[in-house]
């Protein structure tokens, strides 16, 4: 099992970021606004116990895609990683890595005429192959300027 952390871009952290600060404010906020509510009020209970709830959803969403992202390598299988969000992807259907250097994007095409952006860091990217090589030798990698060369 190979694993390689994803490279976020600034925007992507700054997002994030932001989105886990409004998480835990809106817990906060609606916390203390339910904690000030009479019991005889119960349906403002309950919709104040639902947002504390979404907020921390949102903290949790947010937090698990900024801590530790990563790709793994196992089984015939790419498995991507951020938090609670996980997908994956058969290597027997790649076809080709193709990194375009003027956006700095590592794509990864598919048979049946999908495609994937990985987000790994440059100097990562010939282990990363050799990684899903091992698994499917017929995967071609090239490199690209743009998308017209």
């Amino acid at each position: 099992m190979k694993r390689f952390r994803m490279k976020q871009p600034v925007y992507i952290i700054v997002i994030l970021v932001l989105g886990s600060l409004c998480g835990v404010f809106a817990a906060v906020v609606n916390i203390v606004k339910a904690a000030q509510t009479p019991s005889v009020n119960i349906s403002r209970l309950l919709l104040l116990i639902l947002l504390v709830a979404l907020a921390l959803f949102l903290l949790v969403l947010c937090a698990g895609i900024l801590v530790y992202p990563y790709y793994t390598v196992k089984n015939g299988r790419l498995y991507s990683s951020m938090g609670i969000l996980h997908t994956s992807y058969d290597l027997a259907d790649v076809t080709e890595l193709m990194y375009f250097k003027a956006q700095g994007k590592l794509v990864m095409y598919f048979s049946a005429e999908k495609f994937v952006v990985i987000m790994l860091a440059e100097s990562k990217h010939d282990d990363f192959v050799k990684a899903l090589r091992e698994v499917n030798p017929k995967i071609i990698y090239d490199n690209k300027i743009n998308e017209n060369d």
